[in-house]
């Protein structure tokens, strides 16, 4: 064998072993987000009622029908047809993985670019960072891949829009490619909120048990990120309402003041307008601490790895 053949195969080797180490992690991921997105999939039909009851205020799609209760949005889609349940679920069928794989990617990079804190002598500022790194982690995944999908997944599930092309075509008509990102400036604060407290929190929690934490059982542990999830969403929806509810008027010019008189007024107090499908916010809502869970099984299988 040449040298120069020798060290071509030198040099393959550690490729070879970098591939293989990045197939190995992606298989990895794959296999711990099966589980949360199964439980998406079987939960998205609830996550439809949830859009339709949110944005009844301002929808004037199904104006003769009600959707002031789960029952009364469920026997809605009924009259649609057997798959009716799922509409709007193609975008998230597409965003799911690279998504998912952003925001935990970036929640472990963007904290190690946060200061480091003492919990014990500094808690305020270790609390602030935690929370901090997690909104960053939530917005960036939002600009980049999640938030234009997001939108034409509300048009999908709460307009008449049959298809990709009618929801696609009847954004970029209304409103220009700007209109892939409406409502973004109200959905910042509330997924700054939001991933804030669930990815901030989750750390925070782990943290506050230490050692002990591994020795929980996976049911407890889903238990904690459950909770988590669901101070997050209490904090962030009214946010994502009002959002929703200007996707939802449709009408170019249309403020988010005019958004917050409409579907106060409508609703009948404020209260009823922010939380409007909160209820079903909460049973869809399994996924999430199924979520937080699914990433550090995926940490500890690629250790082990």
């Amino acid at each position: 064998m040449s040298a120069v053949q020798a060290s071509n195969d030198a040099s393959i080797l550690p490729l070879n072993h970098v591939m293989q180490g990045y197939g190995k992690t992606a298989a990895n991921f794959a296999a711990t987000q099966s589980i949360p997105f199964g439980f998406k999939l079987l939960a998205y039909p609830v996550e439809r009622i949830r859009l339709l009851m949110q944005t009844q205020h301002t929808n004037k799609t199904f104006e003769s029908s009600s959707f002031s209760s789960l029952r009364h949005t469920a026997s809605h889609m009924k009259t649609e047809g057997m798959l009716s349940p799922w509409r709007g679920c193609t975008p998230t069928i597409i965003r799911w993985f690279p998504s998912q794989y952003l925001v935990l990617f970036l929640k472990d990079s963007i904290s190690d670019v946060f200061p480091t804190y003492n919990k014990k002598t500094e808690y305020t500022k270790y609390f602030c960072s935690k929370v901090g790194s997690g909104a960053a982690t939530g917005v960036i995944n939002a600009i980049v891949w999640a938030y234009p999908l997001d939108v034409v997944r509300q048009q999908l599930a709460t307009k008449n829009a049959l298809t990709w092309r009618n929801a696609v075509t009847s954004i970029y008509q209304r409103h220009g490619l700007q209109g892939f990102y409406r409502g973004f400036v109200m959905d910042a604060p509330g997924l700054m909120l939001f991933r804030g407290v669930q990815l901030g929190g989750w750390d925070l929690v782990k943290d506050h048990y230490g050692n002990a934490w591994e020795e929980k059982t996976r049911i407890n542990r889903f238990a904690h990120g459950q909770v988590i999830s669901l101070m997050g969403s209490v904090v962030a929806y009214p946010w994502d309402t009002v959002r929703r509810n200007l996707i939802s008027m449709d009408v170019k010019g249309s403020s988010y003041s005019e958004v917050y008189r409409t579907g106060v007024s409508t609703a009948g107090g404020l209260r009823k307008f922010f939380y409007a499908g909160f209820s079903a916010r909460v049973l869809s809502s399994v996924v999430n601490g199924a979520l937080l869970e699914a990433f550090d099984e995926w940490k500890r299988t690629s250790r082990a790895a």
